[in-house]
């Protein structure tokens, strides 16, 4: 048995969970030092001026390059550590299962689609929810902020800076942030608990408050759930990846062909649907979950048979 394929420990939910924890601070603090100091290195500048020389547009390749590298080291580590953890192979405790159906990829690409449709609804749900005006100074300063590093990042003038774009900010961020909230916090929630909703649920309220966007909380919760039930119904990473990249990449690409016109470019950021679209798309989604979730334990029984 080798470590580096097979675990050789066994640890209880509780400390896999505080240890995971642990870790992600750990990760998150070593990833952001490492990917800035290789900043500062590249451009000669102090830590303090790191983030002001990222946005400049001529340093957009690197920002995308220091953005995906954090997020390696602080979604990618605990999300392998928790795997060495646990009982069996670390390719299987990842959730590197194979997909058992060309129907689940129908599905889950609809539900990418359908999803985009109820996260617009909940952005302008989300904007009708009154809160004290204090508050809403903050979130409009939070959104403005995130808005700003989006647009650092996503500054593209051809097909080549498009698909650099693709990787860094759709592909990576598809990849490791699944591993980490459905492979691995999810999972320990639901060994923990037992209560696989539950579970799910809080994991999704965790997902989206790693994007510090108030006016988009909502919208990303659903897209949490919406990927943790993927997960949890078909068993493969591969799935919640999946549509978590095609999110990404409608996001990116619709940037690209606005690109140059500072008005359709707010349009993008800013235009949501009607908040009544909500009860339509949350019946699609359901209906498309439900078949998933019956494709699924059909696929499993026709292979134990």
């Amino acid at each position: 048995m080798e470590s580096s394929t097979k675990s050789i420990f066994y640890f209880s939910p509780a400390l896999r969970m505080a240890i995971f924890l642990v870790l992600t601070g750990i990760s998150m603090l070593l990833g952001g030092l490492i990917s800035f100091s290789i900043v500062a290195a590249v451009l000669h500048a102090n830590f303090s001026q790191i983030q002001e020389v990222l946005i400049r547009p001529e340093n957009v390749k690197l920002a995308q390059f220091a953005n995906a590298f954090a997020s390696l080291i602080a979604f990618g580590v605990p999300a392998f550590v928790d795997a060495y953890l646990c009982k069996g192979s670390i390719k299987q405790n990842m959730g590197f299962a194979p997909v058992k159906s060309g129907y689940q990829i129908g599905i889950v690409i609809l539900l990418a689609f359908t999803g985009l449709l109820l996260s617009g609804a909940l952005g302008d749900l989300t904007q009708k929810i009154p809160i004290p005006n204090e508050w809403k100074v903050g979130a409009d300063r939070l959104e403005a902020q995130y808005k700003k590093a989006l647009l650092a990042m996503t500054q593209m003038k051809s097909l080549f800076d498009l698909l650099v774009a693709i990787i860094a900010v759709a592909v990576v961020p598809a990849i490791v942030e699944e591993l980490y909230f459905r492979a691995g916090l999810q999972k320990i929630l639901i060994n923990w608990s037992g209560k696989p909703h539950l579970a799910i649920i809080i994991t999704a309220i965790v997902f989206s408050t790693f994007h510090f966007s108030y006016f988009g909380f909502l919208s990303r919760m659903s897209l949490g759930i919406m990927l943790g039930y993927i997960y949890f119904f078909t068993k493969t990473i591969w799935l919640p990846m999946l549509m978590h990249f095609l999110n990404n990449l409608v996001g990116i690409s619709t940037l690209y062909f606005v690109k140059g016109d500072p008005k359709k470019v707010d349009a993008v950021l800013e235009q949501n649907l009607t908040f009544y679209w909500v009860f339509v798309a949350l019946i699609l989604v359901f209906l498309l979950l439900r078949r998933l979730n019956i494709i699924s334990n059909d696929a499993r029984l026709e292979k134990s048979i």
